[in-house]
C-alpha cells in the first residue's frame, strides 16, 4: 500500500479536551496502520480552555509564537505554536501561518491536510496556497452550527463569507446526514462525504462479569442493588446539565438512592462566564436533598469503565453532530435517552428501538428516566437494540477504511492533474 502523508490540524488538540479533537486522536493508530504518516499542527488553548495545571505552566511561560514539539499518546509528532490567550484575529492569522509553513516545509511536506474545527474566512488565502502547491485540504465539520438571531445584514454577510471559505476546500466530511443538508443548505457546492464517527469496540463493550462493575460502583459510594445514570461532556449550558439536574430533582423522589455521574471536564468552573451557569448547578445539586449522590467526577481516561457500571445514560444537549458519548453507551450495551438537538439523524437509530427521545422539558425527561429505570426489561430491551445498532454499523474500522479512501483519492486527483499539466519531453 502506497503512504501518503497527513497534516492533521487543529487550533487546539490533546491533552485539551474536545470532542473532535479527543475522536481523531483515536483515529491515530489506525491511520498508521493504513499507511497514513500523520503530524498534528495545533496550538495553545484561549484562558478558558485549560484544564490541566502542568500544561498552563508550559505554555504560559512562553512567548507568543514559539514552538513546542512533543508527541501524542501513541507517539504521533506534534508540532504546537504558542497562541495569544485571547480569541480574535490574531490567533487565527498566527495558527494559519504556522499550519502552511509545517506542511510545507522541508522537513515534512503534506499530501493532504486535514483541518478540525477552527474555520475561519481569514483561512482562505492559506487554503489557495496549499491547494496551488498541490495539497489536497478537507475539513470535518462535527457539530450542527449555533442557531443565531443576529441583525439581517450581519447574518447575510456571515453566510455570503462561509460560503466563499467552505468553497475553496477539496472535501468537506461531516459525521451524519443532517450536517451534510445543513452544508447544502448553505449553499456550499463542494464535495461533502459522510463518515460516521465509528467506536472502537474492542474498548467500549458489555461487561464480562460484576468484579470490575462492582469496583468502580464502590468508589463511586454505591451498593449493588443502587441505580446510577451517567452523562457525558464538557460541563457547558449547551449539554444541557442544568435541564438534567432539573429533571433529576423528581427522578429522587421515586429513587431516593439513585446516583447521577457527569463525566467531562468543569468548564463551568475554569469561565468566569459561566459564573452563573455553575451556581445554578450548584443550588438545584443541593435542592435534590441528596447532593452526595449527584458527582461530578470532571475528565477521566477509563470512560469505558464507568459505561459499564451504569443503569442508564442521558444527553439532553441542545446541538451535537454524531455524539461519541452516545455511541459509545451503546456499545457499552447502556440504554440511552436524548433530547431532539440539533443534529439529530437516523443515523443514530430510531427513537423508540435504538435509544428513547424526550423533549426538552424537565417533567418529560423525568418520566423518560424514571420509566427506564423501573423497567429493568425495557431497559434490556433498549440496551439490546443500540448495541446491535453500533456494533453492525458504527465499528470504528469501517470510519477508518473511508477515512483512508477519501484521503488517497484526493491525493490522486491532485497527482493526475500533475500529470496532465507536465509537458511531454
Amino acid at each position: 500500500m502506497e503512504s501518503l502523508n497527513l497534516c492533521l490540524a487543529a487550533p487546539s488538540f490533546f491533552p485539551t479536551y474536545g470532542g473532535a479533537q479527543l475522536r481523531f486522536l483515536r483515529y491515530l493508530p489506525g491511520l498508521r496502520a493504513r499507511a497514513i504518516d500523520t503530524r498534528i499542527v495545533t496550538g495553545t488553548p484561549t484562558a478558558n480552555e485549560h484544564t490541566e495545571a502542568q500544561h498552563v505552566e508550559q505554555w504560559s511561560g512562553r512567548e507568543v509564537g514559539a514552538i513546542l514539539e512533543s508527541t501524542t499518546p501513541d507517539g504521533t509528532p506534534v508540532y504546537r505554536v504558542r497562541l495569544p490567550d485571547e480569541k480574535g484575529w490574531k490567533r487565527v492569522v498566527l495558527f494559519n501561518r504556522t499550519v502552511v509553513r509545517y506542511c510545507n516545509g522541508p522537513d515534512f511536506r503534506a499530501d493532504v491536510l486535514q483541518l478540525v474545527t477552527g474555520l475561519r474566512p481569514l483561512t482562505i488565502p492559506w487554503i489557495r496556497y496549499l491547494r496551488a502547491r498541490g495539497i489536497a485540504v478537507a475539513y470535518a465539520v462535527t457539530i450542527a452550527p449555533k442557531q443565531g438571531s443576529s441583525k439581517v445584514h450581519k447574518r447575510l454577510f456571515r453566510e455570503w463569507s462561509e460560503r466563499l471559505l467552505y468553497n475553496q476546500l477539496d472535501c468537506i466530511i461531516t459525521n451524519n446526514s443532517p450536517l451534510k443538508d445543513i452544508v447544502r443548505e448553505m449553499g456550499i457546492t463542494t464535495r461533502v462525504e459522510v463518515i460516521p464517527n465509528g467506536v472502537d469496540l474492542r474498548r467500549f463493550h458489555r461487561p464480562e462479569g460484576d468484579e470490575e462493575r462492582d469496583i468502580t460502583r464502590r468508589q463511586l459510594g454505591l451498593s449493588k442493588e443502587d441505580f446510577l445514570v451517567t452523562t457525558i461532556g464538557a460541563v457547558i449550558p449547551r449539554k444541557g446539565g442544568e435541564l438534567l439536574l432539573e429533571a433529576w430533582l423528581r427522578v429522587v423522589k421515586r429513587f431516593p438512592s439513585a446516583h447521577l455521574l457527569f463525566i467531562g471536564p468543569r468548564t463551568d468552573q475554569q469561565d468566569p462566564k459561566l459564573s452563573e451557569f455553575r451556581d445554578r448547578l450548584q443550588q438545584l445539586r443541593e435542592a435534590s436533598g441528596v447532593p452526595g449522590h449527584i458527582h461530578f467526577l470532571g475528565e477521566v481516561k477509563d470512560v469505558d469503565r464507568y459505561l459499564r457500571a451504569t443503569e442508564l445514560f442521558v444527553l439532553p444537549s441542545e446541538r451535537e453532530g454524531m455524539p461519541n458519548s452516545v455511541l459509545e453507551a451503546m456499545a457499552s450495551g447502556v440504554p440511552v435517552i436524548v433530547t431532539p438537538f440539533v443534529g439529530l439523524s437516523d443515523d443514530l437509530g430510531q427513537p423508540g428501538r435504538e435509544f428513547l427521545l424526550s423533549g426538552f422539558d424537565e417533567q418529560e425527561l423525568a418520566l423518560a428516566i424514571s420509566g427506564l429505570l423501573g423497567n429493568p426489561d425495557l431497559r434490556c430491551e433498549i440496551g439490546n437494540a443500540g448495541y446491535r445498532w453500533v456494533k453492525s454499523r458504527m465499528d470504528l474500522e469501517i470510519a477508518l477504511d473511508r477515512y483512508a479512501a477519501v484521503y488517497r483519492e484526493l491525493v490522486g486527483r491532485y497527482r493526475s492533474r500533475r500529470q496532465r499539466n507536465t509537458p511531454r519531453r
